[in-house]
């Protein structure tokens, strides 16, 4: 019987069915027979299955992974699951469901009514990949930011600005205390650059309705990431690498648009990304993906992390914050994010076809995934108890007096074995003999004594 496995998707923005994929080349004739639902209309970005009859669309890159699994291995069956078809009951009916194209970051996105049940079911259905545990951990930057500022990984001088403990005033004294002169906001649960804003301290001195404005408009976003602007973050490669079982599998490079001469993001890879942006965004990237959460089955035992991608900047400028010393003389390379399984792959900008790649990796994952969990849940080890105050003041307490009393009772143990016995009867003449000599012998002493110095005068 085959594995059915879920793949949830929502991309549109990664197309495959594109001149620029034929061109590598490519090859899509696989997605042929594809039910046209599934393809998406590059007006609207709606599902054809949402569209009106006739209307023509492109498969994506998550959907076409998807089928290529359902092509080419007769073990597993494919499950594709998009948006509107995602309820607590569809995930649980899959062994496993990656998410593709679709995560929490498209809920927090789309703020509909929705959105609150669709959460709900990735966060209990416990079948998800990655799991709930690691997509929350990027879903909320500062956790796996936290996590590389502490193992040493260089990042941009950042503040961090929680809901519930944070207000405008509060942060640009923030800001100014660390000497900033201009600075960027991003969100967690957000994406698309959404809520992004980049910001002078004088302008914000000006006119202090610029960010208590942004704090009342995105108030219920839980935590703002506030970082120093870096000026040569634009005119240098953002790096990213992809990397799938912690092995790096490629690389595109893009610089933005302000950045290039006809006013187009440039996007490059292979062979055409410099050494020195490639080697140090691998270098950089190899060290974040430490900082993840372990990748586990829902009976508990570990396998390989699946795909995560990681965008590594680059800085030749002057940096005023007052605890970082970055040479502006010299090139300073920073992990900027951390993206899981459902971001953007760059599959018809690379120079081989990575569809068959990613169907037999995800394809291997699942069947390893399931063979772990014929093992059965893995046992947890036991821990100590841990016994309440109470308890343990009174246990102390009992102990001390045994101690106390043990060591009373040992002390007139030795007493009573020092003293010496005597026969009944003579004891009393015994201390009277020794007294009457002590006596004779203190007399004789003091006669002596006497003579002594009659003698001496």
């Amino acid at each position: 019987m085959p594995l059915r496995v879920g793949f949830i998707v929502g991309k549109d923005t990664d197309v495959v069915e594109d001149a620029k994929y034929e061109a590598i080349p490519g090859d899509a004739s696989f997605l042929a027979d594809l039910p046209d639902k599934y393809r998406v209309d590059p007006e609207s970005h709606e599902y054809l299955m949402d569209c009106a009859p006739g209307t023509k669309g492109q498969a994506h890159t998550d959907v076409a992974i998807a089928w290529y699994i359902q092509k080419h291995y007769d073990n597993i069956e494919v499950d594709i699951i998009t948006p509107e078809e995602l309820t607590l009951k569809r995930l649980k009916s899959n062994a496993f469901n990656f998410t593709m194209g679709y995560n929490a970051v498209n809920i927090s996105v789309e703020n509909n009514a929705q959105g609150a049940k669709k959460l709900k079911a990735f966060q209990q259905c416990g079948n998800i990949f990655p799991t709930w545990e690691v997509e929350d951990y990027i879903l909320y930057k500062s956790k796996y930011m936290k996590a590389c500022m502490d193992a040493g990984v260089p990042m941009a001088p950042t503040i961090f600005s929680f809901k519930g403990k944070r207000s405008a005033a509060q942060l640009l004294k923030q800001i100014k205390e660390r000497g900033w002169q201009k600075f960027v906001m991003k969100q967690s649960e957000s994406g698309f650059c959404l809520g992004f804003l980049k910001l002078s301290v004088e302008d914000c001195e000006k006119d202090p309705s610029i960010l208590a404005n942004y704090f009342k408009d995105y108030a219920k976003c839980p935590e703002f990431i506030v970082q120093e602007s870096i000026e040569g973050f634009t005119r240098n490669w953002e790096t990213r690498c992809f990397w799938y079982n912690g092995e790096f599998l490629y690389a595109i490079a893009n610089m933005a648009a302000v950045s290039t001469e006809d006013g187009a993001e440039k996007i490059i890879t292979g062979d055409d990304i410099p050494a020195e942006f490639l080697e140090n965004a691998k270098k950089i990237g190899r060290e974040a993906l430490k900082a993840l959460p372990e990748l586990k089955v829902p009976t508990g035992q570990s396998v390989p992390m699946i795909l995560v991608r990681t965008d590594i900047g680059c800085s030749d400028s002057v940096m005023h914050d007052k605890n970082t010393h970055w040479d502006p003389n010299g090139k300073t390379f920073f992990l900027n994010e951390i993206e899981p399984s459902s971001t953007t792959y760059f599959t018809r900008h690379l120079k081989f076809d990575c569809l068959p790649l990613y169907g037999r990796l995800y394809a291997e994952t699942a069947l390893a995934a399931f063979a772990e969990m014929q093992k059965g849940p893995v046992k947890k080890e036991r821990k100590p108890r841990v016994m309440k105050a109470k308890a343990m003041k009174v246990l102390r307490t009992s102990a001390m007096k045994a101690k106390a009393k043990a060591m009373k009772a040992t002390k007139t143990k030795m007493k009573v074995a020092k003293k010496p016995t005597a026969p009944a009867g003579k004891s009393t003449k015994k201390v009277s003999k020794t007294a009457k000599a002590m006596s004779s012998m203190k007399a004789m002493k003091l006669t002596a004594m006497k003579g002594k110095r009659i003698g001496g005068a």
